[in-house]
């Protein structure tokens, strides 16, 4: 019921947001769809997000994340498939000069927690072809109690209902004509373990983008990730991830 609660709340508070809006106003509608893979988990992934600009330098994207269902999810690909979590973005963009600086909240909802983010991302434009990212967000979780946790033998879970991490991410990005490369660092440390049974744990992304189209419409991308596999374990594995982005221009 609290949950449910917290949906409508944000829910309501979206709506309310929306009817102030113009739909003429509403512009760059995009719609993403990624699909992933990690190799040693050998599990996919697949996410939708849609979103939109909004005036005044608004954005709002709504993005749904699904994976393979089961006992045994190895391996199979769009089979039981089922809704792993869903996010929401709001953020305002400010620009001054070759800086553009976002500040965000991100709740997002699962059927194991409700995890309210908020953060702000700045981003510098050096040229035509080199530009430098930034972002911190605070991520507080509120996980539900599961039975297992309280069995004997189940230590890869918490009994600690509340965590909280601070993300630091890192951009590096260069444009070629069309061909956009970016390479992302991601630190992120916590009051419970992470990864390695330690509360630290850091990522690496690298992402390449091609824009297609008579009005640039079609941006299809891959991306290579170097993740943790595990709050307990220091084993790591490589992620996959092939997507494409349409844009209503």
């Amino acid at each position: 019921m609290k949950r449910f609660a917290k949906y409508s709340l944000f829910l309501s508070l979206a709506l309310g947001f929306a009817d102030q809006i113009q739909a003429e106003a509403v512009k760059d509608v995009t719609v993403d769809y990624r699909h992933g893979y990690r190799l040693r988990d050998r599990t996919h992934y697949d996410k939708l997000a849609l979103g939109a600009n909004l005036p005044d330098n608004y954005a709002f994207i709504v993005e749904t994340k699904f994976k393979t269902g089961g006992p045994d999810p190895k391996d199979k690909f769009y089979y039981d498939t089922v809704l792993n979590v869903v996010e929401m973005t709001l953020l305002k963009t400010f620009n001054y000069g070759n800086w553009t600086v976002s500040p965000f909240i991100q709740p997002e909802f699962s059927s194991v927690r409700t995890e309210w983010k908020f953060g702000v991302a700045p981003w510098y434009k050096i040229n035509d072809s080199w530009s430098l990212g930034g972002l911190y967000r605070l991520e507080l979780s509120d996980y539900a109690h599961d039975s297992q946790c309280n069995d004997v033998g189940h230590d890869n879970c918490s009994l600690d209902r509340h965590r909280t991490v601070n993300r630091f991410d890192a951009y590096f990005r260069y444009r070629l004509e069309n061909l956009i490369s970016t390479y992302k660092f991601i630190y992120m440390h916590g009051d419970d373990k992470l990864f390695a049974n330690k509360k630290s744990n850091y990522e690496q992304e690298l992402q390449f983008d091609y824009i297609l189209g008579d009005n640039k419409q079609w941006r299809p991308y891959v991306t290579f990730a170097d993740i943790g596999r595990s709050a307990y374990s220091s084993e790591r594995q490589l992620r996959l991830r092939m997507g494409v982005v349409y844009t209503f221009k």
